[in-house]
């Protein structure tokens, strides 16, 4: 009976979060659904709690209000994924206060059982020998 026990409370922790939680692509678009809310809200406080569980997510967010808030996007997004937990989505509709066209790409990965993009060029410091999409000048 205790074996049965603790093979059920094993399997219980598993389905519950306590291995490998995978991710889940609903909860991917909940999250940009907020991405897209805060932004056309001005939001930064909010968009920096969205963009806590990175380190340099307070910074990004001031970041990510000057450059896109306050535009009244209406977008959808496409996702494609090369990498396990890692998506590149890119974002596309139009800006509703200068009628103009929006095309942002983002990478969003799955992390410690949290969604996390990529802060936006030149926020935080990159680790030395870290990988490069920039290419060379010239």
């Amino acid at each position: 009976m205790a074996a049965a026990g603790a093979v059920l409370c094993a399997a219980l922790a598993t389905a519950c979060g306590g291995g490998d939680a995978k991710a889940d692509l609903a909860d991917q678009d909940r999250f940009l659904r907020s991405y897209v809310s805060l932004l056309n809200a001005s939001d930064e406080a909010g968009l920096a709690e969205l963009l806590d569980d990175h380190p340099d997510g307070k910074a990004d967010a001031s970041a990510r209000i000057k450059q896109y808030g306050g535009q009244g996007w209406e977008v959808g997004w496409t996702r494609t994924s090369e990498f396990p937990n890692v998506w590149h989505v890119r974002l596309s509709g139009k800006a509703k206060t200068a009628n103009r066209p929006v095309e942002v790409n983002e990478t969003v990965s799955w992390e410690d059982e949290h969604w996390l993009l990529t802060p936006l060029e030149g926020v935080g410091k990159k680790p030395p020998n870290a990988a490069d999409t920039t290419p060379p000048p010239g």
